[in-house]
């Protein structure tokens, strides 16, 4: 047989068994839904977000649906619906004998399923069930609830029933909660080319999505309104002046707010506990960690920053090409970022960017996705490095250096680089740091052990799997940049790590208390030595690579900037470059005329003027001497680093992977990227 009268025969088959099949068997009949569930409404109380001063952002439900009455709903809605749905309504029974018959001809001639002829009261049979199967059982089932539903309702109270259940995309379940959806007004405002709009995305809501694809959702608008026309319910002018209107839709996602990907992560975690139902219908209010404030000034930041970017690479932005995001015109990858705002004594999640835009693209690239972080991770060996008697004035070689094996698989030869290719010859650890340079850090690791930075790395927080390899202090191991951020947050907050959270209290209906967040605070790391890291990285924004950017003990930020799909940000280009201008953007947003306030010095430090080539003790009044900052009782300064007693030979990364690719995590300050 033929693909074509293949499927031929399948379109046929419900029709031509319809008139001469058998009644259902008693257990087939048992198995249809009952029809009263058409009748019942019951909406309950969505879940409410609230932010960390009590004020409302968001509605956690899975549907919004409000019942409206026939009489309430504009003719013109109705008639657009019909128009386009099933002209035939008021002529035919259950079923549509000549609309199956023509559909079937017509995906005869294109060879494919391209039209259907399910009527409004098919199509009513459907949102019964719960699940969509697809199978020539199911076909049946919904004929047989058809023709029962035909049997009990008139056509009047069919047309209310489906007008009030049909899916109109983006949690809109009805012609009501469609309005408010897409308009943001009450149906009954609804205007001539605003119900076409709305009646043409019946037959597929992602499709014709005016959020998602504006050309397409008017092309569909248009077709409406042609069929208006054709089935007498519009004149043609009428029609025409109705098409050249332009269509304004509501924000998308505006019960999300500023912060919809913040919701989707507490939306989760709340699932875990509560469950879905209890989050769609238990009326739960939830005290979150967000600080509105905060969150606008990220997301401007982040939208500001990635404009600015996009025009440095000199690329137009486009489309995402991503199983993130849906993909269209215009295809191709596009510059996006993130950022994560973490309150170091609390771990308290105060503002979340995961995307430029939740509309194209839910995905949450700062808390879902795992990118190399760079040279954002080298403060974690450097920390590693100081307690095991490091200091800042010890001098590490900036030489080039090879690595002629490894261990396990992996026996390539790797030659790690700098990432303008210079060599300094000795430098201080600060230096290293500071100026981001890549071999010294290497030769650093491979001083005090891979084991020592992966036990520092665990204990900062880092759950991603980490590679065990000289490489890792390049930060070629790929880590969220919610971690990332985490990690210096609990170096800001004296080596205290919180668990970052943001829930702060949950309430049932009536007020019960079901949880309130209490923040455990677990000493990971001596103050003396998160504090090291700390005057470090102060050095790298005030003489270093952070030029601009402002380091404060209030806020632990990270930033992300990059693509979704590998892929090179260009020749000479680096992340850190993109990154570091948003968070210094967002550091004075948040900040504002406010002074940063100061770090608290541990008592088991002290400061040494020392020469900042050498990294030996200075004379008094010496030209050029700096101060440094020692532990108390350590060794003397401008000496190379102690040795471990016992190595590890890790293996050599893989071939090109010396570094941070695409997109690298900013946190603290704005390092990042092949440096």
């Amino acid at each position: 047989m033929r693909p074509a009268a293949a499927l031929l025969l399948l379109v046929l088959l419900p029709v031509s068994a319809v008139p001469a099949a058998p009644p259902p068997a008693p257990s087939e009949a048992e198995d249809l839904p009952p029809l009263e569930r058409l009748e019942i409404f019951t909406p309950g109380e969505p879940t409410l977000l609230l932010s960390r001063d009590g004020e409302p952002f968001a509605t956690l439900t899975q549907e919004h649906r409000v019942f409206v009455p026939l009489a309430r709903i504009p003719r013109v809605l109705r008639e657009a619906v019909i128009a386009t749905e099933d002209s035939r309504f008021y002529r035919h029974g259950a079923l549509d004998w000549t609309a199956m018959a023509r559909a079937a001809l017509s995906n005869l001639a294109a060879g494919r399923l391209r039209e259907g002829g399910s009527t409004i009261t098919q199509q009513l049979a459907k949102t019964l069930f719960l699940s969509p199967e697809r199978t020539l059982r199911r076909k049946w089932q919904e004929i047989r609830l058809a023709q029962r539903i035909e049997e009990r309702y008139g056509k009047q109270k069919i047309l209310e029933l489906y007008l009030n259940a049909v899916y109109f995309g983006h949690g809109a379940y009805g012609v009501e909660a469609a309005s408010r959806t897409y308009f943001s007004k009450p149906m009954r405002a609804l205007t001539l080319p605003e119900a076409a709009l709305l009646a043409g995305l019946i037959r597929a809501p992602g499709l014709y999505s005016p959020f998602l694809d504006p050309p397409r959702a008017r092309a569909r608008r248009d077709h409406v309104l042609q069929r208006m026309v054709e089935e007498g319910f519009l004149k043609a002018p009428a029609a025409r002046a109705a098409a050249r209107t332009a269509v304004r839709v509501a924000p998308l996602f505006k019960g999300r707010g500023t912060a919809p990907h913040f919701v989707d992560f507490v939306r989760e975690v709340l699932e875990e506990r509560y469950g879905t139902a209890v989050l769609a219908r238990g009326g739960l209010r939830v005290r979150t960690t967000l600080d509105l404030a905060l969150q606008r000034q990220a997301l401007e930041a982040v939208r500001t920053g990635v404009a600015g970017a996009v025009a440095a690479l000199a690329a137009p932005p486009r489309r995402p090409a991503s199983p993130a995001a849906p993909a269209g015109e215009g295809e191709g990858p596009a510059l996006e970022g993130a950022l994560v705002v973490v309150e170091p004594a609390t771990g308290a999640i105060r503002a979340m960017v995961g995307g430029t835009e939740y509309g194209r693209s839910q995905f949450n690239r700062a808390a879902q996705a795992r990118r190399q972080p760079g040279s954002a991770f080298k403060p974690l060996v450097f920390a590693a490095a100081f307690e095991r008697g490091v200091s800042p004035a010890d001098l590490l070689e900036d030489a080039p250096v090879r690595y002629p094996k490894g261990v396990g698989k992996r026996r390539r030869a790797w030659t790690p680089e700098n990432h303008d290719h210079l060599y300094r010859g000795p430098v201080t650890v600060r230096r290293a740091l500071e100026e981001s340079i890549n071999v010294p850090t290497v030769r650093l690791l491979e001083a005090i052990g891979v084991d020592a930075v992966l036990d520092v790395a665990r204990r900062l927080g880092i759950q991603s799997p980490l590679r065990r390899e000289y490489a890792l202090a390049l930060g070629v191991s790929e880590v969220t940049l919610l971690e990332l951020t985490a990690a210096y947050a609990a170096l800001a907050n004296g080596g205290n790590r919180v668990t970052p959270h943001a829930i702060l209290r949950v309430e049932g209906p009536g007020g019960v208390l079901l949880e309130e967040h209490r923040p455990a605070v677990e000493p990971v790391l001596k103050a003396e030595v998160a504090y090291l890291v700390t005057s470090l990285l102060e050095g790298a924004v005030e003489r270093g690579t952070g030029q601009k950017a402002r380091y404060t003990p209030e806020l632990a930020a990270g930033v992300w900037i990059g693509y979704d799909v590998p892929r090179s940000l260009g020749r000479h280009e680096t992340a850190g470059r993109l990154a570091a201008p948003v968070w210094a953007d967002f550091v004075r947003r948040a900040l504002g005329e406010r002074p940063a306030a100061p770090f608290p010095v541990p008592e088991e430090v002290f400061f040494l003027e020392v020469d900042p080539r050498t990294g030996t003790p200075a004379s008094p009044g010496s030209p050029g001497a700096v101060r440094e900052v020692f532990l108390r009782g350590s060794e003397a300064a401008g000496g190379p680093p102690p040795a471990e007693a016992v190595r590890d030979e890790p293996e050599a990364p893989a071939e090109g992977n010396e570094g941070g690719a695409g997109g690298t995590p900013v946190s603290g300050t704005e390092r990042s990227g092949r440096e």
